[in-house]
């Protein structure tokens, strides 16, 4: 192969085209992202680009994000602390720098034993689900008069009833 033909990684197309509403950002975890407590010890905090979601997924210890599936392919690293991660049925302790691939359609939760974790998962396509949570979340808080960026919003149906407390 000659250096004509070999692959050139930061080549740019020329039928590349920018969308001028599409604006590059540069964003602080817990600063500016909104938070979404969607289970008890569980909060995550989801970036939104035009062809995936990025989410960082943050699990106290002893908390559980219950086994669901989805149609977005899912690929996820742990950056901190450890969970154990079932994937098709199979359960597997994750711990910093281990990776996991989900494809669409597969059924997939974790558990937090002693030690809580720092996940980060990327979705392709988006996951409209967070979308629809944000829609909900920014328009309560904002008439609520409280900060959206860095706030944690709590789903309603987690919300201690008053005979909870």
């Amino acid at each position: 192969m000659t250096d004509q033909e070999s692959v050139q990684y930061f080549r740019t197309r020329a039928e590349a085209n920018t969308d001028p509403d599409y604006q590059p950002r540069y964003l602080h975890v817990m600063r500016d992202l909104l938070g979404l407590n969607l289970e008890p010890g569980l909060i995550l905090r989801p970036v939104f680009g035009r062809n995936m979601t990025l989410s960082f997924v943050s699990m106290e210890p002893n908390s559980v994000a219950p086994v669901h599936q989805h149609p977005q392919e899912q690929i996820g690293t742990v950056i901190d602390g450890s969970y154990e991660f079932e994937l098709a049925g199979e359960k597997k302790v994750v711990r910093k720098g281990d990776v996991y691939v989900v494809p669409p359609n597969v059924p997939h939760g974790a558990v937090t034993h002693d030690e809580g974790c720092l996940v980060l998962d990327v979705f392709s396509p988006p996951r409209e689900a967070f979308a629809e949570l944000m829609g909900q979340a920014v328009p309560e808080l904002e008439s609520a008069g409280e900060r959206v960026e860095g706030n944690v919003w709590v789903l309603p149906s987690l919300r201690p009833r008053d005979g909870d407390r």
